[in-house]
């Protein structure tokens, strides 16, 4: 919601759709009201009531007995359904009854990157992020489902894999959403309506039936799956020019390694990293991410050890996100440890708010992975047939007049400690343990380059 604010008298009926916008479940966002210079040197006299208390409620929209009755017939006529666990059901605060009806019937959930950390990934019926960026759990029992039931999800294309994922021929879609734009994707059955009524509602109905889902010790089968290759990924570490990274495209390895390990003595694999913090973060420390390839790396193998420890913004990948929200996780959470994940890229775009959480004394912690390029644009460019264009953080060759030159070395720790926070410079898994445990006694922000 965007208003512009010409006169005073205007900021009575903006601020009260303000509100409307930020307590409604369905069509919420973000708000901005616009006031321009001159309008804000302006004196008025707002009347009394203007400033009163109001109580604005975030109202539980109740499915029908229709929509009730529909959802029942269709799940009990389907062997293997697969909920997909979205946002919602965080904004819904309904993880207790996506456990109650999954254990109740025997039904496995899968993530969304809004939904992961609703519940634990070690839950057992929990088989992790699905769809292009998901994990080898999630994504072999979608392939399977003959029922999908989306829970305050939206079916973004990396939920479903631009539509691919879901591949039994006799798949079907229950959709349980707030919103009837979403509630309406693929075609579904649809159950507008609150997630903790549905689920609540549907438990009580679909008990007396004696259904249970037909997956036997398949769900079994493919968390051991992933857990090995969870394993393989967190301990994937360089090995010199026989080393195959994760993503293995047209980049002329051998130079741009050796070249990268010369400057920085470094040789440390992002997931290597991500192993190390998943292993050491506090169980209620909440990640913060959003761009790059580390949420793709986050909803396929981090392990949410904490209900709603798990914060990406994925719907547009927004480079520069990252600090800002961990900022705003801060405020919300100011007795957990708050990180935010990012890459050398994503800081430069923004991190103002470094500065803001040391005027406010709000301590938050900087993972920057500085791979010295927009690696993940990078990564495609190349992939998709052509060269590297821009990308990578490198000087101007004076002889071919391209950004082809070594590249750029920038210090972000230097650049962090000149606004006042503790900051570690770390090139080993050694330096990077305690680095990590030195921060967490700090009381202001740190950042570990």
């Amino acid at each position: 919601h965007w208003d512009r604010i010409n006169r005073p008298e205007q900021l009575m009926t903006a601020c009260i759709n303000a509100i409307r916008v930020l307590t409604d479940p369905a069509d919420t966002g973000a708000v901005t009201l616009c006031l321009p210079q001159d309008v804000q040197g302006e004196a008025y006299d707002f009347p009394d009531y203007f400033l009163r208390k109001r109580v604005h409620r975030i109202e539980r929209t109740p499915p029908t007995d229709e929509m009730l009755q529909s959802a029942l017939q269709l799940i009990q006529s389907k062997k293997k359904p697969l909920i997909i666990c979205g946002g919602g059901v965080r904004y819904s605060e309904a993880a207790e009854k996506l456990k109650a009806f999954a254990e109740a019937f025997d039904i496995p959930f899968a993530e969304t990157q809004a939904g992961k950390s609703a519940v634990i990934s070690d839950y057992y019926l929990n088989v992790g992020g699905v769809g292009e960026t998901g994990c080898l759990s999630a994504n072999l029992l979608a392939k399977e489902a003959d029922l999908v039931i989306g829970i305050g999800t939206r079916y973004t294309d990396f939920t479903t894999s631009s539509k691919w994922i879901f591949q039994n021929p006799d798949v079907v879609y229950l959709n349980i959403n707030a919103a009837r734009f979403d509630a309406y994707k693929l075609d579904g059955v649809q159950v507008t309506a609150d997630a903790k009524k549905t689920l609540e509602k549907l438990t009580a109905l679909l008990h007396p039936t004696g259904y249970r889902a037909q997956w036997g010790e398949r769900i079994a089968e493919v968390k051991k799956l992933f857990a090995e290759e969870l394993h393989r990924v967190y301990h994937a570490t360089y090995t010199g020019k026989d080393f195959i990274p994760e993503v293995e495209d047209r980049l002329d390895r051998e130079s741009v390694f050796d070249e990268f390990i010369k400057l920085t003595g470094s040789s440390m694999t992002q997931s290597r990293v991500l192993g190390i913090l998943n292993e050491t973060l506090d169980d209620t420390a909440v990640i913060v991410g959003a761009a790059g390839s580390l949420p793709g790396d986050l909803q396929r193998t981090w392990q949410s050890k904490g209900t709603d420890t798990y914060h990406l913004e994925y719907g547009y990948s927004c480079m520069g996100y990252e600090i800002n929200a961990a900022l705003g996780v801060k405020i919300a959470n100011p007795e957990r440890e708050v990180y935010a994940l990012l890459g050398d890229g994503s800081y430069m775009m923004l991190h103002s708010e470094l500065v803001t959480s040391i005027q406010e004394h709000k301590k938050i912690n900087v993972i920057l992975f500085d791979n010295m390029t927009n690696g993940c644009i990078n990564n495609l460019e190349i992939g998709h047939g052509m060269d590297s264009f821009g990308t990578e953080f490198r000087f101007r060759n004076k002889e071919t007049n391209r950004l082809d030159g070594r590249f750029v070395t920038v210090d972000f720790a230097m650049n962090a400690a000149s606004y006042g926070c503790k900051t570690y410079k770390v090139t080993t898994e050694e330096a990077l343990y305690a680095a990590l445990a030195d921060a967490k006694k700090q009381t202001v922000s740190t950042l570990i380059d």
